[in-house]
């Protein structure tokens, strides 16, 4: 009996270890409802909630396949690549094009002509499915693909990464 206790409190004192490690924890109820508790540690080195979240997931897949969809359904013009720019763009892929392109901001970026970032035009035809990794969504559908440069359309799998940020979804 002994080691039936001793076992169940190596086993907390391993989970939560690890949880402060990581410093987040998802905890699921019915419905797709989650909590995401994020952990720290105070001065004392106490472990302490620092932050509950709660979302439904489902509407969360939701929310970032629409945001996806639009993405996509932007044109290539002016008002299409800032659009891109200041609503769908993360500060990962900004930091990006401002180390290896020069571009600093959103007029820049107009002004660049970026038709390599615009140069196919897709089109979701089918999601496959839609998964969670920390603060990352992954999209997996298939796509009609039109290549504006050679005029073609194609049909294929793509897998798109999108990041939470300043309360939307934005792609990585």
């Amino acid at each position: 009996m002994r080691n039936a206790y001793a076992l169940i409190f190596l086993s907390l004192f391993v989970l939560l270890n690890f949880s402060c490690k990581k410093e987040e924890v998802i905890v699921e109820k019915e419905n797709s409802s989650k909590i995401t508790i994020k952990l720290s540690k105070d001065d004392d080195q106490n472990i302490v909630i620092k932050e509950k979240i709660s979302y439904n997931e489902e509407e969360m897949k939701e929310v970032a396949l629409s945001s996806l969809v639009e993405f996509l359904s932007l044109p290539y013009d002016a008002q299409g690549v800032s659009t891109a720019y200041e609503q769908f763009y993360s500060e990962n892929y900004k930091a990006i094009l401002a180390r290896e392109r020069g571009i600093k901001n959103v007029e820049e970026y107009v002004l660049s002509e970026p038709s390599l970032d615009f140069e196919f035009e897709a089109e979701v035809s089918k999601v496959n499915n839609i998964w969670f990794e920390g603060s990352k969504v992954y999209i997996d559908v298939e796509s009609s693909i039109y290549d504006r440069l050679i005029g073609s359309k194609t049909k294929l799998n793509q897998v798109f990464t999108m990041t939470y940020e300043n309360n939307k979804w934005v792609v990585n």
